[in-house]
């Protein structure tokens, strides 16, 4: 019976150790020679790896008649090597914890499309019930979601949620003052130059950054804290300089 060498990396060896203990466990007692032609493995190797497992205590050897002989251990040290590394592990687990630290938060993204896709996204706000920080708004959700919006609006007063708006232009802080019930609601027009076809909206530990072109948008949503803390950042910096 050929036996695979897989279950042997899996505790730790080499292809190149598991071929020649395999072959060993075979020919019993052999000299390099007789090991190099059973695996049929490059002699450097076979070399290399037979320093190796006599280093882990997996061969054995002896001099008999002016040659080296090397023998495989009884296959139940196996057992014993692996029990073996399981202690290492144990013994450094303390700090290999203390190494690893605080657990890094995963970064999850979602991207949506169309009017479906802008719903969505406010949804997600009104489930977060917080603050929301809008950058670059350009009013275009209330031509294009008219009866959406008056929805979303009850809701965020209902649950106190405060929108803190950064206008690409007056007239669109104009647009919404006229359009918009303008409580829990705050907002300042970025200075020239700043527009752009994006709006970034900052709610919780979310992001989200819409692009709209000809009228459709596309979101990409962000779920991770230290980037919305990040967006939140620059956008207080944004609102310093704005009016």
């Amino acid at each position: 019976m050929i036996m695979d060498t897989k279950v042997l990396e899996k505790i730790g060896l080499t292809r190149n150790q598991s071929e020649v203990y395999l072959a060993l466990l075979k020919l019993g007692s052999a000299t390099a020679q007789q090991i190099i032609k059973e695996s049929g493995m490059h002699r450097s190797r076979v070399y290399d790896s037979l320093e190796k497992l006599h280093e882990i205590g997996l061969v054995s050897s002896v001099v008999k008649d002016f040659k080296k002989y090397f023998q495989a251990v009884n296959p139940e040290k196996l057992l014993e090597f692996v029990d073996e590394q399981k202690e290492a592990v144990k013994q450094i687990l303390p700090d290999l914890k203390q190494l690893e630290g605080i657990k890094k938060e995963e970064i999850n993204a979602s991207v949506y499309k169309g009017k479906e896709g802008l719903k969505t996204i406010h949804s997600e706000m009104l489930k977060e019930g917080k603050d929301v920080y809008v950058l670059g708004a350009k009013g275009l959700i209330f031509t294009e979601l008219p009866y959406f919006i008056p929805n979303f609006e009850r809701e965020r007063i209902k649950k106190k949620m405060k929108f803190v708006v950064l206008y690409d232009k007056q007239e669109v802080k104009k647009l919404e003052k006229d359009t918009a019930k303008m409580q829990f609601f705050e907002g300042k027009v970025l200075p020239k130059g700043f527009d752009s076809n994006g709006v970034v909206n900052i709610f919780g530990n979310k992001v989200a950054i819409v692009l709209w072109k000809e009228k459709y948008p596309t979101g990409f949503m962000i779920d991770n804290k230290d980037i919305a803390d990040a967006f939140r950042k620059w956008f207080e910096l944004l609102w310093k300089v704005s009016e």
